[in-house]
């Protein structure tokens, strides 16, 4: 390897490793087809290792996933989501757990839900970094799901999550440019404030 003047190997590989990073973050998709080729036990635990590790409200982890490879329940899934297109080989339900809810409550919390949200995206990641491809899905019908999956009441389904080997080519959607939602110090610059164009 060879390495630029005053750096060392280790140093040059850790840039490397943040461009590679960054950029799989720049590069992340919504894949909605997909391949018949089945997602890999190996590789299905490294994409479900990921989710618990997101950020969490007051470390309540109030969250739970089920994984569904099982053809025909992924099948009877997809009849209750107008949101799915296509027939993944793997379908993840992240759900919100109340019992373990930062504050009492009757139904998903609003940071409840951010935090499963979070999680999911991490799996999103790890997708996109290991090939795959999913899409977050919220339009299905959260009764056939609870049944479908037999999920105890304490959990709220959130998210439908289909992955798999995408079936076309991966491209990014246009995205808004950064200068038109970021800006520095504060949203609006002073009215006195003549040094320069609005940042």
């Amino acid at each position: 390897m060879t390495c630029p003047a005053g750096t060392t190997p280790e140093a040059a590989g850790s840039a490397a490793a943040r461009t590679a990073f960054l950029e799989l973050l720049r590069t992340r998709a919504v894949v909605r087809r997909y391949t018949r080729e089945p997602v890999d036990d190996t590789l299905l635990d490294a994409l479900l290792d990921v989710m618990p590790a997101a950020p969490t409200a007051a470390n309540k982890q109030a969250w739970g996933f089920v994984a569904v490879q099982d053809p025909y329940t992924v099948r009877c899934l997809r009849a209750f989501a107008p949101g799915m297109i296509g027939l993944p080989p793997l379908v993840v339900t992240a759900c919100f757990d109340r019992d373990r809810a930062a504050r009492e409550d009757s139904g998903p919390t609003d940071i409840g839900l951010l935090c499963v949200a979070m999680a999911v995206q991490n799996l999103l990641l790890a997708a996109h970094a290991t090939g795959l491809g999913g899409c977050p899905v919220s339009s299905f019908s959260r009764t056939a799901v609870r049944r479908l999956l037999a999920l105890p009441p304490r959990l709220e389904p959130v998210l439908l999550v289909p992955v798999g080997h995408p079936a076309d080519p991966v491209r990014p959607s246009a995205r808004r440019h950064r200068d038109e939602v970021i800006r520095h110090g504060t949203w609006t610059p002073p009215a006195d404030d003549s040094t320069g164009p609005d940042r």
